[in-house]
């Protein structure tokens, strides 16, 4: 028995999201199940392949053709899409295609998507077969061994286009699934969730990824947000410290530096997080994560443990200032605690991001402004700004149902998903863009402000994490996001003040480089040698310093002395074209 999961393309270019092209680490949890269990699996990412937008720009079907590759070549007896809103087309297209290819193929389909919009689906699509709704292994598991059980018996899955009568009689018995039976469909109900994840196998075994979960469920009921019915629990079930250590150490021998913790509360139980962060100090694993938490599950005492274990970034939801529209949204959180988180995990040289959410019921210049306020107050070092979408699944989808504002066909049309102004008739496009506009300006135009307020603990045990952490972000002025941004004013003087602030708190070889590389942009090369000067008599050995200064070297014409600071590195093949130039200038003709 041989199953094949695909996370299909997103309908629409991704262009600021690149999230969104990662494999849903679902998958990765589903198919380890199955491995372990001795059944043939994989998995097929089409997300990278392109939008499945016939419309967009650059679309020539590749995610499509990708897909009808792969299946011609595995010949899978169970394929299983990952669905979204956002990647119900390609998901639809892929099956229908499976289904002309491998008409004896059990058609399965997962995820949020699937879940919220099964009469959807199976309406819309013909191919489908199952969905499975909500948390999947236990689901997932069962009904691959009915399926097995059936195809051992009577050598197929379907019969005359349709599931085999005994596999129905299987599938009855397995809770948490809709499944085709003729004309009509069944419903078994709710899901078994896994009640220990621990017991769930390490996805490492077999893959290699980069985004990781410690927990499933959120304590909060987000009227914009589908996780709390998603899940079908208020409560938050999570792996042991030592279950996620073990997957994090396992992934970094195979190579992974940088990790996406994607819990929607991370630091929610602070006992479980400072365990994890000192397996991972310990092991000194040499990584750094990014995580997703609340601004009222803050507290101040696992930001240094966090800190030291690798953590660079922590998301933060803030949606708005504005009182009114944080009831709208249930998000009844209090700018002050907002601002008290944002200040801990600054101090404690962890970079605060923040997200926001415009154009919701009820919005207008001046909550707008409440949210430009609070931003100000806030000072996020990283922003991202939300236009309101709803789907299926959220509070704010039936909200829109009841009121007939919209109905479950609009999605036949192709649409990743309904942006509340096209509901609300209080609300217009030109006013919506407007305001993001705003928010957008104004961060920018205060950016340089939020830098220079950065106040960092001054603790001397600290002062190489925070070294490392204003050098981190003077990158971002000077080589990175925003010094590619016209927005940003001044950005390569703030890359200097930064790089420089860095160097106050410890000696620190990136920012050495940084400063040697604004200068030697400048062509100022005397100042670029004489910062990477210092920074070798600290890093003699530090390869990106030497590069560097052989590189300011050859633009003096010193090329046997750049050729010195080449040759400790000439195994990369990217300085074989300097290592070259070198020895032609220095060899007599």
């Amino acid at each position: 028995m041989k199953v094949l999961f695909v996370n299909p393309s997103c309908l629409d270019p991704r262009v600021t999201d690149p999230d969104a092209l990662q494999v849903p680490i679902g998958l990765y949890y589903l198919a380890s199940g199955l491995l372990d269990q001795g059944f043939v699996s994989g998995i097929l990412n089409l997300a990278p392949a392109g939008p499945a937008n016939p419309s967009a720009k650059g679309s020539d079907e590749k995610a499509l053709d990708l897909f009808t590759q792969s299946v011609m070549q595995e010949q899978p007896d169970i394929i299983g899409f990952s669905v979204t809103s956002p990647t119900r087309i390609n998901a639809m297209a892929c099956a229908d295609k499976a289904r002309q290819i491998l008409p004896d193929t059990l058609i399965v389909f997962g995820g949020p998507g699937a879940t919220f919009m099964a009469d959807f689906l199976f309406d819309a699509c013909p191919a489908l077969d199952v969905i499975v709704k909500g948390e999947g292994e236990i689901s997932t598991a069962k009904l691959v061994n009915a399926a097995k059980r059936v195809k051992n018996r009577f050598g197929t899955i379907h019969q005359a286009q349709a599931i085999q009568p005994d596999l129905v009689q299987d599938l009855r018995q397995i809770p948490g699934i809709v499944f085709r039976n003729g004309p009509s469909r069944h419903d078994t109900g709710q899901p078994e969730l896994v009640k220990n994840l621990d017991t769930l196998p390490h996805p490492s075994r077999y893959f290699t990824y980069q985004h990781l979960a410690m927990s499933r469920g959120c304590p909060g009921k987000c009227t914009f947000c589908g996780s709390p019915k998603f899940w079908g629990t208020s409560l938050i079930r999570r792996h042991s410290p030592q279950w996620l250590f073990e997957e994090i150490e396992a992934l970094a021998q195979k190579g992974v530096t940088h990790f996406f913790i994607s819990d929607d509360t991370f630091t929610m139980d602070c006992d479980a997080v400072t365990e994890l962060c000192e397996k991972i100090i310990q092991a000194d694993l040499g990584i750094t994560w990014n995580a997703i938490s609340r601004v009222d599950y803050i507290d101040e005492r696992i930001l240094g443990p966090m800190r030291r274990a690798g953590c660079i970034q922590i998301s933060f939801g803030i949606e708005s200032g504005a009182e009114p529209i944080k009831k709208i949204l249930s998000k009844p959180i209090d700018n002050d605690t907002c601002v008290a988180a944002f200040d801990k995990v600054c101090a404690a040289g962890i970079l605060p991001r923040a997200y926001f959410i415009y154009g919701s019921p009820g919005e207008t210049d001046a909550t707008i402004q409440d949210s430009i306020d609070l931003m100000i107050r806030l000072g996020p070092l990283s922003t991202v700004f939300y236009m309101l979408v709803t789907f299926p699944g959220t509070a704010l989808y039936n909200r829109a149902l009841r009121k007939g504002w919209t109905h479950d066909g609009v999605w036949q049309k192709n649409i990743e998903d309904l942006p509340w102004w096209e509901l609300d008739p209080d609300l217009d496009f030109a006013r919506v863009k407007g305001w993001g506009d705003r928010l957008r300006q104004a961060f920018f135009d205060h950016l340089e402000d939020f830098v220079n307020r950065i106040t960092l603990h001054p603790d001397k045990a600290s002062a190489p994490l925070h070294a490392d952490f204003l050098s981190r972000l003077a990158m971002t002025f000077s080589h990175g996001e925003y010094a590619r941004d016209e927005r940003v004013r001044n950005a390569e003087q703030i890359a200097v003040n930064l790089f420089e602030k860095a160097l106050q708190f410890y000696p620190c070889p990136r920012a050495f480089q940084g400063l040697a590389m604004i200068y030697q942009k400048q062509k100022n090369f005397p100042k670029a040698m004489a910062f990477l000067d210092k920074g070798l008599s600290h890093f003699p050995k530090n390869k990106d310093l030497c590069v560097c200064m052989g590189v300011c070297l050859m633009n003096i014409g010193d090329f046997h002395n750049a050729l010195t600071y080449f040759t400790p590195f000439a195994q990369d093949p990217a300085l074989g074209q300097y290592i070259s130039i070198c020895k032609q200038k220095t060899t007599p003709s």
